[in-house]
């Protein structure tokens, strides 16, 4: 009798060891893209965009560049590109990758008040460039948000979706 109760434990064990993959890991959270390919392929999308300064979570000072973008605990922030108008126009593409999607929602907030931030700047000195920032995307994909900032903002944000349909 015990050694059926043994085996019946062993073989039970053994279920919930090939069973525990599928349980409580993390959710599937999409492709494994690269922000700065992304980020340039969005930009190729609008030829209107000036010159662009670039930064990622791969330069020197990254995680302190980021800082100017998000308030996001950096720690939470997978890899990022960001560029920038060198001309100090309002133009900026950003891809954030995150290490979670559910931190998704808060990286949002953050990059709208970025948004907002940049808009009180530009109403003092340079109100010309108020309507692109009021037309700012701010969008995601999984763990991917995008800022856009960008006269054609909607082939930009195209390009950003295409990442994701060719994965369907």
């Amino acid at each position: 009798m015990d050694y059926i109760k043994r085996a019946l434990c062993l073989a039970l064990a053994a279920a919930l060891l090939l069973s525990a993959p599928g349980c409580g890991g993390r959710e599937d959270d999409g492709p494994d893209l690269d922000p700065a390919e992304m980020a340039r392929a969005m930009m190729d999308a609008d030829t209107t965009l000036p010159k662009m300064v670039e930064r990622s979570s791969g330069d020197d000072g990254g995680e302190d560049s980021f800082t100017y973008l998000s308030s996001l605990d950096y720690g939470k922030v997978d890899a990022y590109f960001y560029a920038c108008a060198d001309a100090g126009t309002a133009e900026e593409i950003a891809v954030v990758k995150l290490k979670d999607k559910g931190d998704a929602a808060a990286l949002m907030e953050s990059l709208h008040d970025h948004i907002k931030s940049r808009q009180g700047t530009f109403a003092e000195y340079d109100p010309e460039q108020l309507p692109l920032t009021e037309s700012a995307v701010v969008t995601r994909e999984g763990r991917y948000v995008t800022l856009i900032v960008s006269k054609k903002s909607g082939l930009v944000q195209q390009e950003f979706q295409k990442f994701f349909q060719q994965d369907e």
